[in-house]
């Protein structure tokens, strides 16, 4: 059984990158922030309220050629600090429950490089993500999840500008994925959650982000009565189609991105105390026209399960 924000994500100001667009390959990015998810992130959270801190850091090192080779060294700290709602209702869709939710994101940027002399910051609300639908169906071992969502372009976003909050595009969202009970007892694990990005060209740009696809996995086991839960999580991310438009830098024209990563996780959840805590962290490698470094996440939630009615 999964206690989290199950189906709901969030963006990220990740506009910064096209500081390096006539120096590095690097590409144009989707809201979804890959690793953002990982153990049983194929099923919804039971029927209840859930509002959550989630704040997701991401430590850039480098930044990423065609071949893998790096481009250029960075030291770039990304903290992107969200509040997280979400509910999962007692009612019924094609079998499944149904559950909706919004995640507005806040993000606190800092960049440096070895190749531009000055340090430059941004902070501010970034492109809130909405959730209308959320299933979730449970067979057997298996529950399986399907969602729609978008992100608004609430955040700021200066065409001009290196460094923005918000990315300014509207994107569309499509989940699905699946969490197993491997044994009898429910306690060796393992899911899949499958991620589709649909973007909208720039405001005030002729750009327009390639659509995007990222697998994110999980293998973990429970244990001190279910409450735990511990193991590996990881991605693979690309684009699977190029960046458009005339804005786009002809070095970066027709190339398409992809990375990977993985590491630990550790989850646990008081159902008597109304709270779940998740830390998770992860290694990016392979990386090919992007920024590349370590992912580190955490989240604490607030819960209130719904307890069924019995008649």
């Amino acid at each position: 059984m999964k206690y989290g924000f199950a189906g709901v994500r969030h963006g990220v100001a990740t506009a910064m990158i096209l500081l390096f667009a006539s120096i590095v390959h690097a590409q144009q990015l989707g809201h979804y922030v890959d690793g953002i998810t990982g153990l049983e992130n194929g099923s919804t959270a039971p029927p209840g309220l859930y509002i959550g801190y989630l704040p997701y850091i991401s430590l850039i090192h480098s930044i990423k050629g065609p071949d893998g080779n790096t481009a250029v060294n960075v030291d770039l700290n990304l903290v992107d600090h969200n509040a997280v709602y979400q509910v999962t209702t007692t009612r019924k869709f094609l079998g499944a429950s149904y559950g909706l939710g919004v995640i507005v994101p806040i993000v606190n940027t800092r960049f440096q490089a070895n190749v531009i002399d000055k340090t430059a910051q941004t902070a501010g609300v970034s492109d809130i993500y909405f959730s209308p639908v959320t299933l979730g169906w449970e067979k057997g071992k298996f529950n399986y999840l399907l969602n729609y969502g978008f992100y608004a372009p609430t955040g700021d976003f200066n065409p001009a500008a290196p460094m923005n909050p918000g990315l300014g595009f509207w994107e569309h969202q499509i989940q699905a994925g699946t969490t197993a009970n491997i044994d009898a007892k429910k306690l060796w694990n393992a899911s899949v959650l499958s991620t589709w990005e649909i973007s909208h060209s720039k405001t005030g740009l002729d750009v327009k982000t390639g659509p995007q696809a990222s697998f994110e996995y999980s293998f973990g086991r429970r244990f001190h009565k279910y409450s735990m839960n511990a193991g590996l999580a990881g991605y693979a991310a690309t684009k699977l189609s190029a960046d458009s438009g005339s804005g786009i830098n002809p070095l970066l024209r027709g190339d398409l991105d992809h990375a990977f990563a993985a590491g630990p996780e550790f989850k646990y959840t008081s159902v008597k105390h109304h709270f779940a805590f998740d830390a998770r962290y992860e290694r990016q490698f392979g990386v090919q026209l992007r920024t590349s470094g370590d992912v580190i996440v955490f989240s604490l939630t607030y819960l209130n399960f719904i307890i069924p009615n019995k008649k």
